[in-house]
């Protein structure tokens, strides 16, 4: 299954995401309108302190979270991989919304997703990490982070389409390959490691690139899904 395919696997489950508050926040329904999610209005009581937005997929509750964290995520703030974040509950909105397909995302926020999937293998400490970066100057970019995870233990493997000109990452096996598919997506999974019931760590983010810095996709917590993408990659580019 190419990784095209792995998105499109994803079918059209649908969420609702409904916000509580005094006042509409049509900066959500902009940032919302190119995902797979009904976007609901609920008004609270004018002055109402802080706002709170739920996720519900049928009639199963999904998670809820503060406006603030959901509007966060569109301006996110980066921290290194083991270093306290600013906002923790950035993996609650991760998990509501975990298998919704979304486009038009950029960089940045891809950057973030990936990030907190970074941050779960460091705190794992072991395991396999997978990630493309399309081009060898977003590992470039990325080295110093890399480089961390390597140093933590993690088996980590970087695949990107094009040549690498400059000193390779201590510990990180690189994969170099000449591929427009290697070259057209984003992707970071993490197996969820070595040991005795790890597999409920496991996490994976894919997304293509349909126009220059804007990506289409989704990110996992399914292990099997997560097995099925690394095996592709390492059966078809190793």
């Amino acid at each position: 299954m190419s990784l095209r395919e792995h998105i499109a696997e994803m079918g059209a489950a649908r969420r609702t995401v409904t916000v509580y508050s005094d006042d509409p926040h049509p900066e959500l329904a902009d940032r919302l309108a190119d995902w797979n999610v009904e976007l609901r209005f609920d008004r609270l009581p004018e002055g109402t302190q802080e706002g709170f937005v739920t996720i519900r997929q049928g009639g199963e509750f999904m998670g809820g979270i503060d406006v603030g964290v959901l509007a966060g995520f569109f301006e996110p703030s980066l921290t290194l991989p083991g270093e306290a974040r600013d906002d923790p509950a950035l993996a609650t909105f991760l998990d509501s919304l975990d298998e919704t397909l979304f486009h038009g995302t950029d960089r940045r926020q891809l950057l973030a997703a990936s990030r907190e999937f970074e941050d779960r293998a460091w705190r794992v400490g072991t395991g396999r990490l997978t990630a493309g970066f399309q081009r060898p100057a977003a590992l470039e970019a990325q080295r110093s982070v890399y480089e961390r995870l390597a140093d933590r233990g993690l088996d980590v493997h970087v695949y990107f389409d094009g040549d690498w000109n400059t000193p390779t990452i201590p510990g990180v096996r690189m994969h170099a390959v000449r591929n427009d598919e290697i070259g057209q997506f984003w992707f970071v999974a993490f197996d969820g490691g070595n040991g005795a019931g790890r597999s409920s760590q496991a996490c994976a983010l894919l997304a293509e690139e349909t126009v220059s810095s804007s990506y289409s996709g989704f990110w996992t917590y399914d292990p099997s899904r997560v097995e099925s993408l690394l095996a592709y990659l390492e059966t078809t580019y190793q």
